[in-house]
């Protein structure tokens, strides 16, 4: 393996490019918390530590080498290879940020989904003067090329497999784009905790005032979720139709942290297909500016059982401070962090009544300057 790679797109012939990594968002501020803590560029096949802390794929392979041990970047942490896990949440949101195409002469922008099918123009070339090639770790490389291109070189059996398979992901990741670009436009007309589509059953019970009241569940810093019609979102998930829902916001008291929660029913990450997989995330409040960065408040998630027979499912994490999962929020949200692992599907049915769940989360709040 080679210590760099250009990772700028090049022409292949038959108007082929090649993508890689190298790329960074349009906007820093709203996609900071999606660069790999390796190379810095945009994540690609992103995979989180069990430190917290997110690579690309490529940059796993890089830290691990011929060893079964790792040293994080950011944290120095040790980690063996088993202790990385495939995110498949910043996965999605790294392909629906903004991007520019980095060859000279081309004033493409896009998501990082769509850069997949760019052709620069004529004359356009990337490397050239004036926007030099980043170097970075060598990264996973994936070709495209649109049908018919006219070289009978690329007319092989296995590569139009290819090209149909990459023809299937893109469809695939056009569909995520539009389930989450309709959420985006429905928070320009509706409040955040109504992020979930319409019939997500999201009812947040608990105490409500303070500043903002009617917008936030709880100033408390305690959120109890009930998810009604469980097994709809079970079915939703695994068919591919809706990965997540959104929890209303709650806040840790009136002036304080705002968040909500996002649960994924089939799981996400180590969790898919065998977990329900819950995590936090920041959202921006109109009180950020007066409080303390980042936010280091221990939390904890508990699945309760509505009939009293078992005790609640519990997890707590504490957050990293080197993440940018717990710094101020730029952007709406900034990218959940949790636990892909909360509860084994075989569990749940324990804790569902008439096909309600019931999630609490509690933000530890001894010490905290209110």
């Amino acid at each position: 393996m080679s210590p760099v790679a250009e990772a700028q797109p090049r022409f292949l012939g038959a108007g082929m490019v090649e993508f890689g990594a190298g790329l960074r968002p349009v906007d820093p501020a709203r996609g900071s918390g999606l660069l790999c803590s390796g190379c810095g560029f945009l994540l690609v096949r992103p995979q989180q530590a069990e430190c917290g802390h997110r690579y690309c794929t490529a940059c796993v392979r890089r830290l691990l080498g011929d060893t079964d041990k790792a040293t994080c970047s950011v944290c120095s942490e040790r980690l063996s290879p088993s202790q990385f896990h495939k995110d498949r949440a910043a996965e999605r949101d790294a392909l629906s940020t903004a991007v520019s195409c980095p060859g000279a002469g081309c004033s493409w922008t896009g998501t990082l989904a769509s850069y997949l099918e760019h052709l620069c123009p004529p004359g356009a070339s990337p490397g050239a003067a004036g926007k030099p090639a980043p170097k970075i770790p060598e990264a996973e490389v994936v070709t495209w090329t649109p049908r018919g291109g006219g070289n009978p070189q690329l007319d092989s059996p296995d590569l139009q497999r290819r090209i149909q398979q990459l023809e299937a992901t893109v469809a695939s990741l056009r569909r995520e784009l539009r389930i989450q670009a309709a959420a985006m436009e429905a928070l320009q007309h509706r409040r955040l905790p109504e992020l979930p589509a319409p019939g997500a059953c999201v009812e947040p019970a608990g105490g409500v005032g303070g500043p903002g009241a009617p917008e936030l569940a709880s100033t408390d810093g305690t959120l109890v979720w009930k998810l009604q019609g469980f097994s709809r979102l079970l079915r939703d998930a695994r068919a591919g139709r809706r990965a997540s829902v959104y929890s209303s916001l709650f806040a840790t008291h009136p002036f304080g942290y705002r968040l909500c929660l996002r649960l994924y029913p089939d799981g996400d990450g180590a969790g898919r297909g065998t977990h329900l997989s819950l995590f936090m995330a920041l959202a921006k409040g109109p009180y950020d500016d007066l409080l303390a960065w980042p936010f280091l408040r221990k939390v904890t998630f508990h699945l309760l059982d509505p009939r009293r027979r078992r005790p609640a499912l519990s997890e707590a994490f504490a957050p990293d401070p080197c993440s940018t999962s717990f710094q101020q929020p730029r952007g709406r949200l900034n990218v959940a962090s949790g636990s892909p692992l909360f509860a084994p599907h075989g569990q749940l049915q324990g804790y569902l009544k008439d096909d309600t769940l019931y999630v609490k989360a509690v933000v530890e709040l001894a010490g905290l300057e209110v």
